[in-house]
């Protein structure tokens, strides 16, 4: 399944991001953005393309998310557009969920056979499951702290040849234990 974000319409509709350009630049409201997206498509095998607006809105060819597919529309042509486009010339586009609120994108889309979902929606799903894989990490980094970074014969005790060694150490010649 692929997913195709139209980025500037989720993030304008989602107060947690910083819908406000007069809050924030839009860069960093992108740059934001990505990030989360790269923390969610950790756990996502499915590939994941965000679409923005080229004209006008900070173009930045330096934008790159690992595993994220960032797009920038052309000069003669929007974000909503170049959606449309990569639908159109998709060969499964049934296989295509949307990530918009922008009704036109949206009718277009379901003639395709596309899956369309709400931007609140999706980032509700997106948090969950970077809530998820951050607590999972967490246990696994206790857990390697623990074990991981121990000999395992620590856990395992020692052999028995290596017991019968550290036995003739500790013993004196009477076979008691030593004091010291």
């Amino acid at each position: 399944m692929d997913l195709i974000v139209d980025g500037y319409n989720v993030i304008f509709k989602i107060p947690e991001l910083g819908y406000s350009t007069e809050k924030c630049d839009i860069e960093i409201l992108r740059n934001r953005f990505l990030a989360l997206l790269e923390q969610y498509k950790e756990k996502r095998k499915h590939k994941l393309i965000v679409v923005f607006d080229g004209k006008g809105h900070g173009n930045s060819s330096e934008a790159r998310a690992v595993g994220i597919d960032v797009v920038f529309s052309r000069q003669d042509l929007d974000a909503d557009e170049e959606i449309k486009r990569m639908v159109s010339n998709s060969e499964n586009p049934r296989h295509i969920t949307v990530i918009t609120a922008d009704r036109d994108i949206e009718q277009y889309v379901k003639k395709y056979g596309c899956k369309v979902v709400e931007p609140l929606a999706f980032y509700r799903d997106m948090k969950k499951n970077v809530a998820r894989l951050q607590a999972s990490e967490e246990e696994g980094r206790l857990f390697n702290k623990e074990e991981g970074d121990e000999p395992a014969s620590k856990y395992l005790g020692p052999t028995k040849k290596e017991a019968e060694y550290w036995l003739k150490v500790f013993l004196n010649k009477s076979g008691k234990m030593s004091d010291d």
